[in-house]
């Protein structure tokens, strides 16, 4: 180490940056200034915070098996998207917020599994609008609606407990039909294409119109039925799924997915009951102020 790398400057003139003073020099004379050359000085003078989160799949799903992903903090400049009516309006804000806050090249936000996706967009709030998440909760016991905080830093992980083949998939007997079910996890790819059929119904007998998001959601999720991973069939045999082997699977997926343990312990303010429940996701996640 040379004596200069001992010097510790306390008011003083920092070592002239040859590079920092051309830069200069350019804009005195009106000259174009290289984007490299503004980037640095950027870097340099207002770095990003940035962080590593760990993934609850323990990257199980990924090929490169990486466990964690680099983030930067929400900035000024984040706000820009989460204010942006064009993608609140067609529900893309977060996905693109997400993409936008992963620096790591070696893992893209629609590769990732829900969970992990999930995690990443808590720590994220957490650290761009602070601990406090207020939800309105209705009491089981007296009926009432009540307002409370949740301390997203107390929010638990759910790491992967049940592990997949080489695949990715999972294995299931369903309870009913017997059949012999292989079934994958969904990520953000798979959520981007559901939320853009959430507008599409469906056209039924006798003119009646509904959803069929859940039949969508089961085609890409289930790989194989009963050795057959032709997908028209995997299609019929989804729409001939007894009711209680949906449900069945709907909860088996559910236990298996790596994530975060949405629900907390309540206290009524009304009436002083003391019940477990879920942690509701609305608006004020990322829109403190939002009215609930």
């Amino acid at each position: 180490m040379s004596e200069q790398d001992n010097v510790i400057n306390l008011g003083q003139k920092r070592p002239v940056d040859q590079e920092k003073v051309n830069v200069a020099a350019a804009a005195m004379n009106n000259a174009e200034i290289p984007e490299y050359m503004l980037n640095q000085i950027v870097d340099d003078e207002f770095p990003v915070i940035t962080d590593t989160v760990q993934l609850p799949s323990k990257g199980v799903f990924y090929r490169n098996k990486q466990s964690v992903v680099k983030i930067k903090h929400l900035t000024a400049e984040d706000e820009n998207i989460l204010t942006s009516p064009d993608l609140i309006r067609n529900g893309k804000v977060l996905d693109v917020l997400l993409d936008n806050a992963i620096i790591d090249n070696s893992l893209n936000a629609d590769d990732m599994v829900v969970g992990d996706r999930n995690a990443v967009l808590m720590y994220l709030r957490k650290e761009g609008y602070g601990d406090d998440y207020e939800v309105k909760i209705n009491c089981p016991d007296c009926s009432e609606d009540f307002s409370t905080i949740v301390k997203i830093s107390e929010i638990e992980p759910k790491p992967l407990e049940s592990m997949p083949d080489s695949n990715g998939e999972f294995f299931v007997d369903l309870p009913k039909s017997k059949w012999k079910v292989k079934f994958r996890l969904l990520n953000g790819k798979d959520e981007n294409y559901l939320s853009q059929l959430s507008g599409k119904n469906k056209k039924g007998k006798k003119g009646v119109v509904y959803s069929n998001l859940l039949t969508e959601r089961f085609l890409l999720q289930i790989m194989e039925v009963n050795g057959n991973r032709d997908k028209l069939q995997i299609k019929k045999a989804i729409s001939n799924m007894p009711a209680i082997d949906s449900l069945f699977l709907r909860e088996y997926v559910a236990e298996v997915e790596p994530g975060l343990k949405l629900e907390t312990n309540y206290t009524c303010t009304n009436c002083s009951h003391n019940f477990d429940g879920d942690i509701p996701i609305t608006p004020k996640l990322f829109w403190p102020n939002a009215k609930i």
